[in-house]
């Protein structure tokens, strides 16, 4: 099994399989062109959201209070999307999911157009976009290799962290300079815009045939469930992903619900201050591509996996350190290279190390870890209210790292996935 395994990524994890080819799918551009700009609106988002949390309430915890409630239906829902996608389809979920996040964010930008918006409005309005999105990302994913075939899997999510990347890079600082310049209001008609663009490519998708790889099964959703988790326990690849990503977003990830925090309170900075600053991240994931191009070719997907992981945690724990903000803007520079080598190998190792009818169960199991977030965000606000927030996350994410380092020293055929069959091609 290991064999077939290794030998399975090194065909697959080759630089030279094919980005262009990749491009040339028709139905893959379109759902790339979406994803860029779902990814722009939801970075965008994450710094607005916050924003306007600390303006309304001065209080870094109701900051962290809503951060829980929009990554909380991770946890919740995040397991029931790979079941409702193989009932109702890939295509059709994804773009039920898009189209609630646009009317979330039409519903914000109306409540302030009106003077009606309440930190009330905004708790459920994070529960319902974190419903969206723990349904959206992990079936865009699952529905990568339907679009471009499994040879081609790693070459299209490098193609998607690109946009991502971008994205990320472009996020915060188009919400910073928004916010300058035309305050919420001009952020969430923006983030209305850009949602409405993203679900008109996923529309067009919607009309393009797209094999099956499952089929609807009789079991009893609690039941697949079982399932999903004893099949996650018994591929030690994916169940070392499935904890390293719960750890990460428990402990580590919350620091960017906290950017308004340390820009206006550590770092004396603005809104566009704290725009450039959640777009030295977005750059990092840019460099951190080209360095997983690069490292791809002489080591094994986890071993880069795990070293982007602990990069990202050591850049982040000096980043808590510094109050001199181009030290500061340096470090998450750094943390988003790491970024780049988690988020790649991250869903690589996964889609990869799945059969083709358990993908949508194996990335569900990924959402369920990312559920994680929300008691990180919420226990980071309740310890920032108390002990400031650099004390805060410098302590969870010291502790992050040290649990990275034990579970790949516990599971190691997270490091050896691939170390065998490159010895074999060579032989």
């Amino acid at each position: 099994m290991r064999t077939d395994l290794s030998g399975r990524f090194r065909r697959i994890l080759q630089p030279e399989s094919g980005i262009r080819t990749t491009l040339a799918n028709t139905d893959y551009r379109l759902l790339l062109g979406s994803s860029t700009l779902w990814w722009l609106a939801h970075y965008m988002e994450m710094i607005v959201l916050g924003w306007l949390v600390l303006e309304i309430t001065d209080s870094a915890g109701l900051v962290g209070l809503v951060g829980f409630c929009r990554s909380i239906p991770s946890l919740l829902v995040g397991g029931f999307g790979g079941l409702l996608a193989d009932r109702i389809g890939r295509r059709p979920l994804v773009i039920a999911s898009q189209t609630l996040t646009f009317f979330m964010y039409a519903t914000v930008a109306v409540l302030l157009a009106v003077g009606l918006l309440a930190i009330w409005h905004l708790v459920v309005i994070a529960l319902t976009l974190g419903c969206a999105w723990a349904m959206d990302w992990p079936t865009r994913r699952a529905l990568i290799p339907d679009l471009v075939g499994r040879p081609r899997v790693v070459d299209a999510l490098m193609l998607e962290n690109l946009g991502m990347s971008i994205a990320r890079a472009l996020g915060p600082l188009l919400a910073g300079l928004v916010l300058d310049a035309f305050d919420v209001l001009g952020c969430f008609l923006t983030l209305s815009g850009l949602s409405a663009i993203s679900l008109l490519l996923l529309r067009a998708l919607s009309r393009q045939p797209i094999p099956r790889t499952s089929s609807p099964t009789s079991a009893s959703p609690l039941a697949q469930i079982r399932d999903s988790v004893l099949y996650v326990r018994q591929n030690q690849s994916i169940l070392a992903v499935t904890l390293i990503t719960m750890i990460m977003n428990m402990l580590a990830f919350p620091y960017m619900n906290f950017l308004p925090v340390f820009a206006r309170d550590v770092l004396n900075q603005g809104p566009v201050g704290l725009g450039y600053l959640g777009a030295s991240v977005g750059i990092g994931n840019v460099f951190g591509l080209f360095l997983v191009n690069w490292a791809r070719r002489f080591t094994s997907p986890g071993w880069i996996f795990i070293a982007g992981t602990l990069l990202h945690c050591m850049a982040l724990l000096t980043f808590t350190t510094s109050s001199v903000f181009a030290v500061s803007w340096a470090l998450l520079l750094l943390v988003g290279i790491g970024h780049a080598c988690f988020g790649i190998m991250q869903s690589s190792i996964v889609l990869l190390a799945a059969a083709d009818e358990r993908r949508g169960q194996a990335m569900g199991a990924i959402a369920v870890a990312i559920g994680a977030g929300p008691f990180g965000r919420l226990q980071t606000g309740v310890l920032a209210d108390a002990f400031g927030a650099p004390l805060a996350v410098g302590a969870e994410v010291a502790l992050a790292a040290l649990l990275v380092a034990a579970v790949a020293a516990t599971l190691p055929e997270l490091r050896q996935v691939d170390s065998s069959s490159e010895k074999a091609g060579q032989a």
